[in-house]
């Protein structure tokens, strides 16, 4: 097989165009995590519950299609490349029911409603792995180098971030404000706000995917391609898995430590919108002032990541950082119980002119540090590709990325439902209970128990995903070796 000279630097515009797609999986990722609970339970009016179940049952849909299409597309061989067949085929499918997920018909019954949920994630969910599993794979194939990898990475997550909270701080700033009525005197409660929302949404989403897969296309020639394979069993597709998976303990020890982080990040953000609108009682425009403030974040991690990584390591870059982090995001909220709790002083008081500012500061440190993280944990699983490769003889970045989103999606999901269980066991009441029974404010005892909950989950499991990345044992110099070996330009499996 003629062999892939793998590019060390990359310049600016590849960097660009692989990193723009990600609008689209962040405006995707932050609809879901921040969105679809508040949305169907407290604008809908669907039991939250069931719509914590809806979004749970989505994983055996991605229980499938993740591995299916990260095997196929390290194994697809067309004039098109190995990725880019089902990048194109995912933008129209993803955006047109993204639109439909925020519309639904008028006057459906609970399960009613619960099926067409159910019904429009998964579609949605389908194809955005048919975009998003083979999009990531391609950095791995577009840099060799320890450094540029994580810059490559941080690229990513900044279009990431600034497409979920581009379409955020709409819903803020436009959507709600916009819809305000006389029977929704708060238009984040009207059903139209999120009609609007999703038909931008969904533009955005299939502008991201087109621009990263034509702006990348040219490189397609100087990527790596799989052998000719026939008559491959089942049984032989199921050892190669295995053997791809199981076989380097570093892959498995970040395996594990994302499941813990998904899980944490999942409640987190489901909790995102009941803590901003009760926990600290902010109007729209003070959403809109923070979610602004939150464009720094990833403006400083696409400079700091690279950095990082380069003077201390990125194993090193994250035990620190991620630790720090760990701590400093509850801080606030640990500050905040006590005072519902004890009756302290320790933060500002909502209404305080002091709350805004100190919030604002507290989440561009905490959204930096935790960009960081996870782009740098990003580029150490790109790095073990020519470690497995070099065990295996396959270069299969598709099915470790997949295994790595599915297991991330699967235990989010669980985050979703997990945060519907806690909000029926507190006896948060819903929107229409808090408007005309405590006067738009939740009961000081009911935020409480919501921190009282939040805390202590977040930072076991954070903690814990924490100490695994220690298993890591891939140093740069070993990554280096790795790369400048011929035989990882080559797929050598017949």
């Amino acid at each position: 097989m003629e062999e892939k000279i793998q590019k060390y630097k990359l310049d600016l515009k590849t960097k660009f165009y692989y990193g723009f797609g990600s609008i689209s999986f962040g405006i995707k990722n932050n609809g879901f995590s921040y969105f679809v609970l508040f949305v169907y339970s407290s604008v809908l009016g669907l039991p939250a519950w069931m719509a914590g179940l809806a979004l749970n049952l989505v994983l055996i849909a991605d229980a499938i299609t993740d591995p299916l299409v990260g095997y196929f597309s390290d194994r697809t061989r067309s004039k098109w490349g190995r990725r880019h067949p089902f990048m194109y085929a995912a933008a129209l499918p993803v955006a047109i029911t993204y639109y439909f997920l925020w519309t639904p018909p008028d006057s459906l019954t609970d399960w009613e409603l619960f099926s067409y949920l159910l019904f429009c994630a998964i579609v949605i969910r389908v194809f955005i792995t048919f975009y998003e599993v083979p999009s990531v794979s391609l950095g791995p194939e577009l840099t060799d180098s320890y450094v540029e990898r994580t810059s490559l990475m941080s690229f990513r997550y900044f279009f990431g971030w600034f497409g979920g909270l581009t379409t955020y701080n709409l819903v803020w700033f436009w959507f709600g404000p916009s819809n305000v009525t006389e029977t929704y005197t708060d238009g984040r409660f009207n059903p139209e706000a999120w009609s609007e929302y999703g038909l931008v949404a969904a533009v955005l989403i299939f502008i991201g995917i087109i621009v990263t897969a034509l702006g990348t296309h040219k490189h397609i020639p100087d990527l790596i391609e799989p052998p000719e394979r026939k008559n491959s069993s089942f049984s032989k597709v199921l050892k190669e898995v295995k053997e791809t998976l199981l076989s380097n303990s570093s892959y498995m020890f970040l395996f594990f430590s994302g499941l813990l982080a998904a899980l944490a990040g999942g409640i987190e953000a489901a909790f995102a919108v009941y803590f901003d609108s009760y926990f600290w009682g902010l109007n729209l425009d003070e959403m809109l002032t923070r979610g602004l403030c939150l464009y720094l974040a990833p403006i400083i991690a696409i400079f700091a990541a690279p950095l990082f990584t380069d003077k201390f390591g990125k194993k090193n870059t994250v035990m620190y950082i991620w630790s720090f982090q760990i701590i400093f995001a509850a801080l606030p909220f640990a500050l905040r119980y006590s005072d519902l709790a004890f009756g302290t002083s320790l933060f500002p008081v909502n209404g305080s002119p002091y709350l805004l500012p100190t919030l604002c500061v507290h989440v561009v440190i905490n959204v930096s540090a935790a960009i960081i993280v996870f782009a740098t944990l990003a580029s150490m699983l790109m790095d073990l590709v020519e470690e497995i490769q070099l065990k295996t003889g396959r270069r299969e970045e598709g099915m470790l990325f997949s295994a790595r989103s599915f297991a991330d999606k699967a235990v989010s999901g669980f985050g979703l439902t997990f945060a519907g269980i806690i909000l029926s066991l507190i006896s948060f009441p819903e929107s229409s209970v808090i408007r005309e029974q405590f006067n738009g404010e939740v009961p000081d005892d009911i935020l409480a128990n919501l921190a009282l909950w939040y805390i202590p989950i977040c930072i076991i499991a954070y903690g814990s995903a924490l100490s695994l990345v220690s298993g890591y044992t891939l140093t740069r110099g070993e990554h280096e070796q790795n790369a400048a070996n011929p035989d990882t330009k080559v797929w050598k499996d017949s």
